[in-house]
């Protein structure tokens, strides 16, 4: 490796790892992308429709300006590379406020936040009757197929059955050296996307992420179907190539990989229950024979996405007496950093709408370049905050 060649290794090929790739590519840098898969988006990446929308909270939050600043993001990367003719997709998502408590908690979102209609305005979805914000611009589309395209336009050098067996930075910060499964990579920075696979990093140890179980169904498309995906707490897509995806489910404690057919009549039964004016018209079938997919998302303790320097636990002072003389001082805790490690994870389910926002501030951040967000935002997206809440707590001592 020359020092006039910065170098990237990128762990992880789902649509975390592909924006990073991105940012990376927008800014000349040589980029490595490693997954101990066959290829990309084999994992929650790799459902075969997803949505595409923003997350809203009845008052203005860090969190909603998060998501809206990432919705608009996604849709200005998705018009500056022409994505809608290389991905496929639907325009349009509705989601419902049939309940006394989400109508007021969605409908005066879109006034705390004070977002404009082309992003999201109330109306009306006509198969249900119910009141429901409708967001244009959100979309259906192929998860696949976006991080496909996304690795096509940043052009990463690819490495996949490659597992990333541990990693170290120099002691003069000056590269990372990784050894992987296939030989030792050093590069300049390093970057942590691998999901629920960060569980085999020690180094990652510390940061409260859990696996959590989702199931899907693959349908043929319906007649007649909705021309939008809506959500209801679970979602129906448009149809896409001929298919609709039902979904999904949620468990954090029961993890197995096999499908559960109790879980596909579920579905498919509340589907019937808050969409009767739609499902009513179809044809009888039995949701047990529908292609069923399990997958996993990687959810962070607060819901919030994982996105900084990672710190570098091995060099906090942990001691009691240190802990009290800044406590007793009324000092911030001093945290040590990996100077080139990142870390993206914790996407949970919304990864579709959030990876590239994410992707973009992560690799600013790295470079030391001006941030696209404020402080404030960027504190509730950084991996020190758990360590802050922990030492609050007195968990660290």
């Amino acid at each position: 490796m020359t020092h006039l060649e910065k170098i990237a290794v990128v762990v992880g090929a789902g649509i975390a790892g592909a924006s990073i790739c991105l940012a990376l590519k927008q800014r000349n840098i040589k980029t490595i992308l490693i997954d101990s898969d066959t290829g990309p988006a084999k994992h929650a990446s790799g459902n075969p429709i997803g949505v595409v929308y923003p997350f809203l909270t009845k008052h203005k939050t860090s969190e909603s300006e998060f998501s809206l600043d990432a919705f608009r993001y996604f849709l200005s990367i998705w018009e500056r590379f022409n994505l809608k003719n290389f991905v496929p997709h639907v325009d349009g998502i509705y989601f419902l406020m049939d309940t006394k408590e989400s109508y007021d908690r969605y409908s005066n979102a879109i006034i705390s936040n004070q977002i404009q209609n082309h992003i999201v305005k109330e109306s009306i979805e006509p198969f249900s009757g119910s009141p429901a914000l409708f967001f244009p611009e959100g979309k259906s589309i192929s998860p696949v197929d976006l991080t496909k395209q996304i690795l096509v336009l940043s052009n990463p050098e690819t490495k996949y059955s490659c597992k990333l067996l541990s990693w170290k930075e120099e002691e003069n910060r000056s590269s990372v050296l990784c050894q992987t499964s296939i030989g030792e990579i050093e590069c300049d920075y390093l970057f942590l996307t691998q999901g629920y696979q960060f569980a085999d990093d020690p180094q990652l140890e510390w940061l409260p992420l859990r696996k959590v179980r989702g199931q899907i169904l693959k349908i043929p498309e319906q007649k007649p179907a909705n021309p939008f995906g809506i959500l209801y707490g679970d979602y129906i897509t448009s149809a896409i190539e001929g298919y609709q995806v039902l979904g999904a489910t949620f468990d954090e404690f029961k993890l197995e990989e096999e499908p559960r057919l109790e879980e596909s009549e579920s579905m498919w039964k509340e589907l019937f229950n808050r969409l009767p004016n739609l499902s009513n018209h179809w044809e009888p079938q039995n949701p047990r024979l529908f292609a069923t997919r399990v997958s996993y998302r990687t959810q962070s303790q607060d819901r919030h996405p994982i996105v900084g320097k990672l710190p570098n636990i091995s060099k906090l002072d942990l001691t009691v007496k240190y802990q009290n003389l800044l406590r007793n001082a009324n000092k911030k805790m001093n945290i040590p950093y990996y100077e080139s490690v990142g870390i993206l994870n914790g996407l949970g389910s919304r990864g579709l709408t959030h990876s590239l926002y994410s992707g973009e501030i992560l690799v600013s951040s790295m470079l030391e370049e001006t941030t696209p967000i404020s402080e404030t935002i960027f504190k509730s997206l950084k991996p020190d905050r758990f360590l802050i809440r922990m030492w609050k707590r007195d968990q660290l001592t």
